[in-house]
C-alpha cells in the first residue's frame, strides 16, 4: 500500500496517454526489456526532490502495467486536452491535496535528470515563480531551425517571455551565435504552485497556443509567469521509432538487457 505524507513539498505526476500519432502505443513500448512509462518512473523515483511519484493515465492496460511494476497510478479521464490537464485532475483528488508543489515531468523521457527537475521545482520554491521549467542552450543552425525543438526567450528576471517552434530571437545580421547563450531549447519538465495549476487547466485554449500547439502559451498570454532554470544540456525525449530505437540502444549500453527482462 502506497502511503503519501501530507507536506507542502513536491508531488511528480506522469502523464501517460497510450495513443500517440508518431510512435503507437507509446507508453508501453519495450525499451530494453521494459515499457518506456516504466524507465521514467524509475527514474523520477530514484530522485530526492518528491515526496510521491504517481502516473497519470487515460488506459486502463496503462494503469495495470504500472501497478504491475509497482508504481501508483491513477486512470483519469480520457478527453483531457493536454497532459497539464490530466495532472489536474489527479492533483485534486483527496489523497493528493496535500501537495503545494506539483511537477509535471512528462512520461517520454527516460534520461530526465535531478538537475533538471530540481530547476523546474527551485523557480517555485526558491524563485517565487507561479510556474517553472527548463531550457538547455542550443547548438547549432540545425537545432535552431528545427520545428520539433522548442525554443524559449527569457527576460532580465529569467521568466519566460516566449516559447515558439520558430527559429527564435531572429538573428537578423546573419547567423546566431550560439556561444552566448541566449539561445535556448525548452525541456518539457514542469513545476506548478498548486494554485496556479488549477488556474492554468481553468483558461480556454488561447490562439496561440492552437497556432505553435504549445499549451505553455496559454498561462503565459493569461500572465502567469513561468520561471526558466538553465541546465547545461538535455536529452530528446522519445516521439518517434528513430527516437526509440536510440533509447534502447543507450539503455542497453547502462545494463545488460538480462537485467531489465522480467
Amino acid at each position: 500500500m502506497h502511503v503519501l505524507r501530507r507536506s507542502p513539498h513536491a508531488l511528480a505526476v506522469i502523464p501517460a496517454r497510450l495513443a500517440s500519432s508518431r510512435l503507437p502505443r507509446k507508453p508501453l513500448h519495450l525499451l530494453a526489456g521494459r515499457p518506456l512509462i516504466e524507465w521514467v518512473w524509475r527514474r523520477v523515483s530514484g530522485m530526492r526532490c518528491f515526496d510521491a511519484v504517481v502516473i497519470a493515465t487515460d488506459a486502463l492496460e496503462v494503469l495495470e502495467v504500472a501497478r504491475g511494476f509497482g508504481a501508483l497510478a491513477e486512470l483519469t479521464a480520457s478527453g483531457h486536452p493536454s497532459g497539464t490537464d490530466r495532472i489536474a485532475e489527479v492533483v485534486e483528488r483527496p489523497r493528493y491535496r496535500g501537495f503545494e508543489v506539483v511537477a509535471n515531468v512528462q512520461g517520454d523521457e527516460p534520461f530526465v535528470t535531478e538537475e533538471q527537475v530540481h530547476g523546474a521545482l527551485a523557480a517555485v520554491q526558491s524563485g517565487g515563480w507561479p510556474a517553472g521549467t527548463v531550457a538547455a542552450p542550443i547548438g547549432s543552425a540545425a537545432e535552431w531551425r528545427d520545428p520539433a525543438v522548442v525554443k524559449v526567450v527569457r527576460d532580465d528576471a529569467g521568466a519566460a517571455l516566449l516559447f515558439s517552434r520558430a527559429p527564435v530571437p531572429h538573428s537578423r545580421d546573419g547567423e546566431p551565435d550560439f556561444a552566448t547563450g541566449m539561445f535556448l531549447r525548452h525541456v518539457g519538465i514542469y513545476a506548478y504552485a498548486r494554485d496556479a495549476l488549477l488556474r492554468w487547466v481553468s483558461l480556454p485554449e488561447h490562439p496561440l497556443e492552437r497556432v505553435e500547439r504549445l499549451e505553455q502559451l496559454r498561462p503565459l498570454a493569461a500572465g502567469i509567469r513561468i520561471g526558466v532554470a538553465t541546465v547545461a544540456h538535455a536529452d530528446g525525449g522519445v516521439d518517434t521509432p528513430e527516437d526509440a530505437v536510440r533509447a534502447d540502444l543507450r539503455l542497453r549500453e547502462v545494463e545488460p538487457v538480462n537485467a531489465y527482462q522480467q
